[in-house]
């Protein structure tokens, strides 16, 4: 367990950075037992089946699905933080490829905590076949449904980036479910209050704050180039909850292309990421946002350049209603 002890010019090097990466380690937690998002069970019981073949057809993976349900400490290596928003999960997989043997080995020697090394990650090429194994995972479960995850992820950075141009730091840290602790002119920030955690001081080399759809809460630790904090996503459980009854009621009412799109702005998103999220064409959310705009349902505002969508009081009730 660790935790970040920052200065102000820390904070002002603190920046949003998106890691398929992350949402894979997010699986392996969700998988052992972890705290997780509302309505993943639903997700995990669809898939269950594929993870487990998975497991099956290779040892390394076992290996560290076997140790994420035990371990306080993540091995470092195949936890980076992102340069930013545009990162791919192929530069991921390379870069934990690319570790030296030593690192892998001592960061997996760390994560064990004096029991033994399971013998399928006691080996030379370890980083290569850990490499292979999360690339195994994202490529059977998330690589298909990483359009829609990516623009959840994207809609939860601008919420939160909305945030703290109004409100700063401390309401984001709260939100995120980080703990941020001000002591002696230092900011101490992920869970300093919990018994052994370790201390690393960034020193002006940056933070990265990670959204992870899967609710994974992970310190992210790369020095010197950069350090990490990854956060529940808002939003989620729209990606693993099935529709309940009133959803067929409003489908009944808008038509059930315009209902998706009223459900799917449970927070501000723009007409690509509803794309994304829906599977739908650009032309038909276009066309759907407008009917609803006009039905004084949905509203919208300029962030940058982007035009961003939202749900009116309106809109709102018409969700809630029974």
């Amino acid at each position: 367990m660790a935790y970040l002890d920052c200065t102000p010019e820390d904070l002002a090097r603190v920046r949003f950075g998106l890691s398929p990466m992350s949402q894979v380690v997010g699986v392996l937690g969700v998988f052992a037992g972890h705290p997780a998002p509302p309505g993943i069970s639903l997700w995990t019981s669809r898939v269950r089946d594929r993870y487990e073949r998975l497991l099956a057809a290779d040892p390394v993976l076992r290996a560290l699905a076997k140790l994420h349900g035990v371990t306080d400490y993540i091995p470092d290596f195949y936890c980076v933080p992102p340069a930013g928003l545009g990162t791919v999960f192929e530069d991921e997989a390379l870069a934990v490829r690319r570790t030296p043997a030593d690192r892998a080995a001592a960061d997996l020697r760390l994560s064990h905590r004096g029991r033994p090394l399971d013998p399928a990650l006691d080996v030379p090429d370890v980083a290569g076949r850990v490499a292979d194994a999360l690339e195994s995972l994202w490529r059977g479960l998330l690589a298909p449904r990483w359009p829609r995850l990516r623009a959840l992820l994207e809609r939860d950075i601008v919420q939160r980036a909305g945030r703290l141009a109004v409100y700063g730091w401390a309401d984001v840290f709260d939100r995120l479910d980080i703990e941020m602790v001000t002591r002696d002119g230092r900011i101490l920030l992920g869970k300093p209050g919990r018994p052994g955690a370790v201390m690393h001081r960034p020193s002006g080399v940056g933070l990265v704050l990670i959204p992870n759809a899967f609710g994974a809460s992970y310190v992210y630790l790369d020095p010197p180039r950069a350090y990490g904090l990854t956060y529940p996503a808002l939003g989620t459980a729209a990606l693993w909850e099935s529709p309940e009854p009133a959803a067929d009621g409003l489908a009944a009412l808008l038509g059930r292309g315009r209902a998706a799109v009223l459900t799917a702005l449970d927070g501000p998103a723009s007409t690509s990421q509803l794309v994304a999220q829906l599977s739908m064409t650009l032309g038909g959310v276009g066309d759907h946002l407008a009917v609803l705009r006009r039905a004084g349902l949905v509203g919208r505002t300029r962030s940058g350049r982007s035009v961003l969508y939202s749900r009116t009081p309106l809109g709102e009730a018409l969700i809630q209603s029974p």
